[in-house]
């Protein structure tokens, strides 16, 4: 009697691990850490520009999960108040309050899709139409996403010396922060820069994924690099510039 083959066994690693999962963990735990530490953002509310980042990298990170036009589309929305926030061209405060009623309106989109078991546009749109909102969505608003980084390093950086020897509010500082010596800002807004560099590769080899091929799991651990550095980055500068280190600098 001949043996019966056993069937293959489909992979669903790609269900968990991947952009999606790293960016939730991502944002979880940047959300966490600045509710622990809600006092600096209630001294000073230029702080909750964190609040917001979290929420809009949160929000991102879940709609990789729930892959339907609308879902995107909210996201992609959604990570265009990163690079507003980022810019400190308006009060953080409102910025962190947009990204919040966001993400509510993209929860309930999510329930009531799930509960009427139908997407929203999918009377509107072909197969094919479906797949590329789908996709190019999600890559836009990776991309804005990393405009984190870009808004820091280019945008801030190099202005808020000249800003603050005109005052402490001057220009965007009347939104943002000073940051030039916080190290943690430093690694985190260079390692999402990386995260989303090595995302958007991940994403080209996949193409469409059609198939739902396992997603590779390098963008994973980038994250968690980049977590890890930004906390070893944090403690290096409470013992050498120290967490107060504005008025040393800046006088």
């Amino acid at each position: 009697m001949s043996e019966e083959k056993p069937t293959p066994v489909r992979s669903e690693r790609n269900k968990l691990v991947g952009p999606g999962l790293g960016l939730i963990i991502m944002g979880l735990a940047y959300l966490v850490w600045w509710l622990l530490f809600i006092e600096y953002a209630i001294l000073d509310s230029r702080w909750t520009h964190n609040i917001a980042y979290a929420i809009i990298i949160l929000n991102v990170g879940l709609a990789w999960y729930h892959k339907t036009p609308i879902s995107r589309i909210v996201a992609m929305i959604q990570s265009f108040m990163l690079p507003v926030t980022g810019s400190g061209s308006f009060n953080t405060v409102i910025c962190t309050l947009i990204s919040s009623i966001i993400l509510v309106i993209w929860i309930i989109i999510v329930l009531l899709e799930k509960t009427k078991g139908r997407e929203f546009l999918e009377e509107k749109l072909s197969k094919r139409g479906k797949n590329w909102l789908t996709m190019h969505t999600i890559i836009l608003a990776w991309i804005l996403v990393g405009h984190m980084g870009l808004m820091f390093l280019i945008v801030r950086l190099p202005l808020e010396a000249q800003l603050y020897s005109y005052g402490e509010t001057a220009g965007y500082l009347i939104n943002l922060p000073p940051e030039s010596y916080e190290f943690a800002t430093w690694t985190f807004n260079i390692g999402l820069f990386i995260l989303i560099s090595v995302i958007l590769w991940e994403q080209y080899k996949m193409g469409y994924n059609i198939q739902n091929n396992p997603w590779p799991r390098k963008s994973f651990w980038v994250v968690l690099l980049t977590m890890g550095a930004s906390l070893v980055t944090l403690a290096i500068q409470s013992v050498t510039v120290g967490m107060d280190w504005v008025g040393v600098v800046y006088g």
